[in-house]
């Protein structure tokens, strides 16, 4: 007799495709995903480990998130007191992370720690209304 291997993981829902290809039959009783060969089931492990871990664009934007400011302002995260580790993080977990990242951004701007100018810094440059030449349309009181 052959020996089984399975994968009973909520989270297989997100590739039922590739725990078929991998030659997994679903077992609806106990809720697991049964394997015949070792390789098949590592392949399905990695292939799950794979849908369920952040992709590349998702780790760039949370590391850039990390070194604007935002992470600070809407994970309460800051990098000085404790190191984040987005190896560990599961694809949920940074789905939500970027989302409060993006409502953050969204009403403070992309730099939220970035100061913005200050009264000193705002200069008028009265030039264009200087170099009109009057060819606009004129008002007449008529």
């Amino acid at each position: 007799m052959s020996d089984l291997h399975t994968i009973k993981d909520e989270r297989t829902i997100y590739c039922r495709t590739a725990m078929k290809a991998h030659g997994g039959q679903w077992n609806p009783i106990t809720m697991e995903w049964l394997f015949s060969a070792v390789s098949d089931h590592a392949n399905a492990l990695c292939e799950l480990y794979r849908v369920t871990r952040p992709s590349i664009a998702m780790r760039e934007t949370l590391q850039t998130m990390i070194a604007d400011g935002t992470g600070a302002l809407a994970w309460g995260f800051d990098p000085a007191d404790q190191a984040m580790s987005l190896d560990e993080l599961d694809r949920a977990e940074a789905s939500r992370l970027l989302a409060a990242g993006y409502a953050v951004r969204r009403v403070l701007g992309v730099h939220p720690l970035d100061d913005g100018p200050g009264p000193e810094d705002v200069r008028l440059d009265a030039s264009t209304f200087e170099s009109r030449d009057g060819s606009g349309r004129q008002r007449s009181a008529a």
